[in-house]
C-alpha cells in the first residue's frame, strides 16, 4: 500500500489536468457555447462569438485556479444533490449588467470589482436560461448525465469557501471564451464546472424515450406511494355553510344569546360546501340522516347565478352601513330552524320549509 498510493494519488491528479480530446471533448463545450450565444440573443438581443471551447478535467483544488479574478461565482444545485459553479468573468458580467440597464455593450474598459448580491440578482435568469438551453441540446447526448439538471443555488463573491462547500471530487469544466457585441471586441470568459461522476437522467434513445435506471424508477414508485399513503391519511377539514349575513357593526355588537339573524329561503336546500379559506367545493342540501343532521353533497353547482349570489358577502363597509335595531324584533313571526328542529329528511329528497328561515343562537 506504501508503494501504490502515491502512485494512486499522482496518476489522479495528472488525469484531473489534463484536457480531454476528440469529439467527446468538442461535442459538450460546444453545446455550451452555443446554449450562451441563444440565451443570450433570446432574453437580451446581444449578439455573442464564441471564440473558444474547452473541456478539462479538474480536482476540486485545481478550480480556483481555473477562474478569472474577481469572477462572479454562481453555485448550482443539480440531481443527487450534487453541487456544481458557473463563473462569470469581470468582463462577462459587466457585459450583462449593461445591456440590461443601457441596452447596449460600453465602450470603456471593464475594471474588475467585487461582485454583488444585485449582480447574481441580474445574472440568474441568464445562468438558468443557458443550463436549459444545454440540457435541450444535450437530450440524447450521454454527456446529459452530467451536464444537466443545475440551476441557481446561491452566490459567492469569493472562491476561497468552494473547498468546504463543494465535494472533494474530479470535475468537468467547460470554459468557453466569449466575443460580446456585433464587433466581438469585449472578451470575456463563463465557466462551469460540475461533478464528472454524473448523478442525472441518461440520455434519450433514438424513438424519443428517456432511458431509465431500474433502480431510479423502483425508488421512484416508492417515493410515490409514500407520499400517496401520507396525503391520504391527511386530514382535511370541512364546513357546510347555510348562509353569509352582511351586519352593521352595531348590530353584530349587539349579538347575545337569544338573538334573531334572519337567513335567506335558500339557506337549507342551497347548502355550500366548502374547504379551508373559504374554497368553494360544492352545493348541498340539509337533511337528517340516522337522526343527525346531515348534508346532500351535489357535485354540479347551479347554473343560474342567484344561487351563488346568496353566499357572497355584502359589498357595503361597516362605515356606510345603517343603524340596526335591536336584533331580536328584526323579523317578526318567521318560521324557526334550530339545531333538532330541522325538516325532516331533506336530505332524502323531502319538501325545506318556505318563508323566512331564523337561527337561534344560545
Amino acid at each position: 500500500m506504501t508503494d501504490t498510493a502515491p502512485q494512486t494519488v499522482l496518476k489522479r491528479k495528472a488525469e484531473a489536468g489534463r484536457a480531454l480530446s476528440g469529439d467527446a471533448a468538442r461535442a459538450p463545450a460546444r453545446q455550451f457555447g452555443q446554449a450562451l450565444a441563444k440565451a443570450a440573443q433570446d432574453m437580451l438581443k446581444l449578439p455573442l462569438t464564441v471564440i473558444e471551447a474547452v473541456d478539462l478535467r479538474a480536482s476540486l483544488a485545481e478550480l480556483p485556479e481555473r477562474l478569472s479574478e474577481r469572477s462572479l461565482l454562481a453555485v448550482m444545485e443539480g440531481p443527487g444533490e450534487a453541487l456544481g459553479l458557473v463563473a462569470l468573468s469581470p468582463e462577462t458580467l459587466a457585459s450583462l449588467i449593461e445591456v440590461q440597464t443601457t441596452g447596449r455593450i460600453g465602450t470603456a474598459e471593464v475594471t474588475a470589482r467585487r461582485p454583488t448580491r444585485t449582480d447574481a440578482a441580474m445574472s440568474v435568469r441568464f445562468v438558468d436560461r443557458v443550463m436549459a438551453e444545454l440540457e435541450l441540446s444535450l437530450a440524447a447526448d450521454p454527456a446529459i448525465t452530467w451536464a444537466g439538471g443545475f440551476r441557481y443555488a446561491s452566490f459567492l463573491d469569493d472562491p476561497r469557501p468552494l473547498g468546504l462547500l463543494l465535494e472533494d471530487t474530479a470535475y468537468r469544466v467547460m470554459r468557453v471564451t466569449l466575443g460580446f457585441g456585433v464587433d466581438g471586441l469585449r472578451r470575456g470568459t463563463i465557466l462551469m464546472a460540475v461533478p464528472a461522476e454524473g448523478r442525472g437522467r441518461s440520455p434519450a434513445r433514438s424513438d424519443g424515450a428517456v432511458g431509465a435506471d431500474p433502480g431510479a424508477a423502483a425508488t421512484t414508485i416508492e417515493w410515490s406511494e409514500r407520499i400517496e399513503a401520507a396525503v391520504y391519511g391527511a386530514e382535511a377539514q370541512i364546513e357546510a355553510v347555510l348562509d353569509r349575513v352582511s351586519l352593521p357593526l352595531s348590530a353584530l355588537l349587539a349579538l347575545k344569546p337569544g338573538a334573531v339573524v334572519p337567513l335567506s329561503n335558500s339557506a337549507l336546500t342551497r347548502v355550500r360546501v366548502e374547504g379551508r379559506g373559504h374554497r368553494f367545493l360544492a352545493w348541498g342540501r340539509l337533511g337528517q340522516c340516522q337522526g343527525h343532521l346531515a348534508v346532500r353533497v351535489n357535485l354540479t353547482p347551479p347554473e343560474d347565478g342567484e344561487a351563488r349570489e346568496a353566499f357572497e358577502p355584502a359589498a357595503e363597509t361597516l362605515a356606510r352601513a345603517p343603524a340596526a335595531e335591536p336584533l331580536p324584533a328584526l323579523v317578526p313571526e318567521p318560521v324557526t330552524a334550530a339545531a333538532g328542529q330541522g325538516p325532516e329528511n331533506v336530505a332524502d329528497g323531502g319538501a325545506a320549509p318556505q318563508g323566512p328561515v331564523r337561527a337561534l343562537t344560545g
